[in-house]
């Protein structure tokens, strides 16, 4: 029998962020749901994921799968401006009994909000917050990265890869520090350049594609032939370069090449972070009586963090390469390899030798 037989559900999803204009407006007011709930569930972004569209999306894809499996009805609140989130926040936990909600920046209006509203459940993806209504979710993406720079060590044939990241926010040092450590444990030489510097770059923003696509060019005219992002939508300017000059990149946060099949052919892989999972469990917690505060960290053991599906040919037939990360990822499972969180942590690296 389907949870959703269980209890109904109303499902309020608020939309905030810096897609809309008229920052002067009041925020939208979220309609009256049909039907009747003994249990309602609202959600809001910040501009950093609206803007970046990335966890957004994912947490959706969580969403609809609530909907078919919970038979909830939705209830949509848009924002149309970063200074509307207090509000919108505020209104949902006036209404709802749980409130999901995306982004570093949102961790403090959360923790008013669960202050404010000590009998409302909160939820935040990729921020924390240690109040005793709250549950915080954060992911060790360092690990997928971990992945991707394996991936990058073995593949390179110039013997350079490179990593450009958005703002230099924890979330994006920990993709450099596992991407960093992943390219060290299979290609000491391409690991070295990357820890003296020479081939990171840092774009500042998560929506600049052309200045990703400019970082990008240095990068592949400095002799890297695999560069990897952490850089939002942004990142679609890494493809961009990695066409022009007829070389390789690494995605992160979702399936890129699927996201964007007409650059398929530059994008060897991504880290997918399953945020979704986690808002779907949370709305399964509340309705079977079982929701907990506390800090929840996924990474691969979880199911958090994972490779994505779509595969550049180049990789889905180098079956050794394969089995090595397949390998791998058993050894950042069971706690044998422990990825660095931060690129301070590097010099703790062992690297294997290029003998």
């Amino acid at each position: 029998m389907k949870i959703g037989k269980l209890l109904p559900a109303i499902l309020a999803i608020a939309v905030t962020g810096l897609l809309y204009a008229c920052s002067n407006e009041e925020p939208i007011a979220p309609t009256e749901p049909s039907g009747t709930s003994k249990v309602r569930i609202g959600m809001s972004v910040d501009e950093w994921e609206l803007s970046d569209k990335v966890l957004e999306e994912a947490v959706f894809e969580g969403l609809d799968r609530i909907l078919a499996d919970f038979e909830v009805k939705t209830q949509i609140m848009v924002s149309k401006a970063s200074d509307q989130y207090e509000n919108n926040l505020d209104a949902l936990a006036k209404e709802n009994d749980l409130v999901i909600s995306a982004g570093l920046k949102m961790a403090p209006l959360v923790a008013r909000m669960s202050e404010k509203y000590p009998d409302r459940k909160f939820v935040i993806l990729d921020g924390k917050v240690e109040l005793p209504n709250v549950r915080s979710v954060e992911f060790r993406e360092n690990e997928g990265a971990y992945l991707m720079g394996v991936i990058a060590g073995s593949m390179t044939k110039t013997g350079k890869v490179g990593f450009i990241g958005g703002m230099e926010l924890p979330v994006t040092r920990r993709y450099q520090a596992g991407f960093i450590a992943g390219v060290m444990s299979v290609n000491q030489v391409a690991g070295n350049l990357m820890i003296e510097g020479t081939m990171i770059k840092y774009s500042g923003s998560y929506t600049d594609s052309s200045k990703v696509r400019s970082l990008a060019a240095d990068l592949y005219s400095q002799g890297a032939d695999i560069v990897m992002h952490a850089a939002g939508m942004s990142g679609e300017g890494l493809y961009e370069a990695a066409e022009d000059m007829g070389m390789l990149a690494l995605g992160s946060e979702r399936d890129e090449a699927s996201a964007y099949p007409e650059r398929a052919e530059v994008i060897i892989a991504s880290v997918v972070k399953n945020a979704g999972k986690y808002a779907y469990d949370a709305v399964k917690d509340v309705l079977e009586g079982s929701f907990t505060q506390g800090l929840v960290s996924s990474g691969i053991k979880e199911g958090g963090i994972m490779i994505s599906d779509t595969l550049h040919p180049d990789l889905e037939e180098n079956e050794e390469l394969l089995l090595l990360l397949q390998s791998v990822e058993g050894d950042i499972a069971d706690g044998t390899i422990v990825v660095p969180e931060d690129p301070e942590e590097l010099e703790a690296i062992n690297p294997a030798s290029n003998d």
